[in-house]
């Protein structure tokens, strides 16, 4: 069998010239991509694991760049913030991407002391960019440059009262919101952003690395987001009993809320927040933007 693979494609010679995973994509072969199980991303990825040419691996934001840089994956739905923090070159695929127009509902800061105040922030690590944006938004309101903890365990934080301030994202702050009673000072990230710039946020979008030739994935990338899109308040109901949400709530957030397109509004966006990133310390060598260029052949 290797040696009627080797005499079709001249195995030697093609080794020298292309990784592993450039051989699978030129072959048509399975690709792989990483994506997140939240609610919020299920516009971009429901539906993904259909084409017989396509494996979805599922983890939080914040896992994905490591499996991205070893070449596990062809492409992911990974932070934004990575492209200025991996190890290798990345490119954003313009196929769609999770921002929010200004209120998020699942981005948010919960603190038991009044906001001016807070110095110490104990964050859920499950998102680099949120983390990032807090310190952003925290310098930008209240000139307080913010120390980031890891909060070990989100689900025991109204008990943990060593943690006066928290960052929590992605479903469980709404299917398990803290009280206000105990944490009465909140701020809605996405909201705060818009407020300070006037313009919207992006969180995550797909990512892959320099070089690699994604063959179709960036069209069947937008189809699916299209068409879900399309069909999500028949959608949603199904959605929302699996992750916890209120049906009702769930169709406002993913329709009203969010946004998932990537045009020149967003990565405008994206831009100016790796700026505030540099101005801030939170990135070292500011890198370019650059869009993955779709080529003709294989």
């Amino acid at each position: 069998m290797i040696g009627s693979f080797s005499r079709i494609v001249n195995l030697p010679d093609f080794r020298k010239r292309l990784t592993f995973r450039q051989i699978r994509v030129r072959l048509r072969l399975m690709m792989t991509l990483g994506a997140v199980g939240y609610l919020n991303a299920l516009p971009l990825v429901h539906g993904l694991d259909r084409p017989q040419n396509l494996r979805v691996i599922r983890k939080v934001p914040s896992a994905l760049l490591e499996d991205l840089e070893g070449g596990r994956l062809d492409a992911a739905l990974c932070p934004v913030i990575d492209v200025q923090r991996s190890r290798r070159e990345l490119v954003i695929v313009p196929a769609g991407g999770i921002g929010s127009r200004a209120r998020t509902l699942t981005v948010r800061v919960f603190s038991r002391r009044p906001l001016p105040d807070v110095r110490h922030i104990w964050a859920d690590g499950d998102s680099h960019t949120s983390v990032a944006l807090a310190q952003i938004v925290f310098q930008r309101l209240y000139g307080s440059s913010l120390e980031v903890l890891p909060l070990k365990d989100p689900s025991s934080l109204e008990e943990n009262r060593t943690v006066s301030t928290a960052l929590l994202i992605g479903d469980k702050v709404v299917t398990a919101e803290p009280s206000e009673s105990r944490f009465p000072y909140q701020l809605d990230l996405g909201q705060a952003w818009r407020d300070i710039t006037g313009r919207p946020f992006v969180f995550a979008a797909w990512l892959a690395p320099a070089g690699l030739n994604l063959g179709a994935l960036p069209t069947q990338l937008e189809e699916l987001r299209l068409r879900n899109m399309a069909d999500l308040e028949d959608m949603v109901p199904a959605w929302a009993e699996e992750h916890g949400w209120p049906a009702d709530l769930a169709l406002t957030y993913l329709r009203d809320l969010l946004d998932y397109e990537i045009n020149g509004e967003h990565l405008a966006a994206i831009e100016f927040f790796w700026h505030e990133c540099a101005e801030f310390g939170l990135i070292n060598d500011l890198r370019p933007l650059k869009l993955y260029e779709t080529r003709v052949g294989y």
